[in-house]
């Protein structure tokens, strides 16, 4: 993901908990299917967001962190267990994937099909964009051909 995206990412993951906290639920048509998973799921896509920014140096605040605990109980000093294999599948500690039939293969390609438009007219860097396909590219090899 670019910057703008993965710090995106973060908003949208502060903006979906503060929803859940006001009306127990999401209600926006891009986001309702996370009404089928467990919090568990959120948690755990959080605290993937989190780590990826702290790899690149940003620093997430003590006022998110807090935020976090009293819309849906998620602490980050203690998280949630996962396993990810080595084509970067992820499943929580029950076995179950994270966002199993959500985050599937069409929804990838949605995303790097949005994605390769943003490269194409230089709105993110080509180094990112073909970062991003190589890493998609250890479990699905077709997708090389994006670049």
């Amino acid at each position: 993901m670019s910057r703008q995206h993965l710090l995106g990412q973060w908003r949208e993951c502060l903006a979906i908990t503060g929803a859940i906290k006001k009306h127990g639920e999401v209600n926006h048509a891009t986001v309702n299917r996370l009404n089928d998973y467990s919090h568990d799921h959120l948690k755990l896509y959080t605290e993937l967001i989190k780590q990826e920014m702290q790899k690149r140096g940003y620093k997430t605040s003590e006022k998110s962190h807090q935020k976090l605990i009293d819309d849906i109980g998620y602490d980050w000093n203690r998280p949630i267990e996962y396993h990810e294999n080595e084509v970067g599948d992820v499943t929580l500690s029950d076995g179950t994937e994270l966002y199993a039939g959500f985050h599937d293969y069409r929804y990838l390609l949605q995303c790097l099909y949005m994605m390769q438009e943003k490269a194409d007219t230089n709105q993110i860097d080509q180094k990112v964009w073909n970062s991003m396909i190589e890493d998609v590219s250890r479990k699905y090899p077709e997708l090389t051909e994006l670049r």
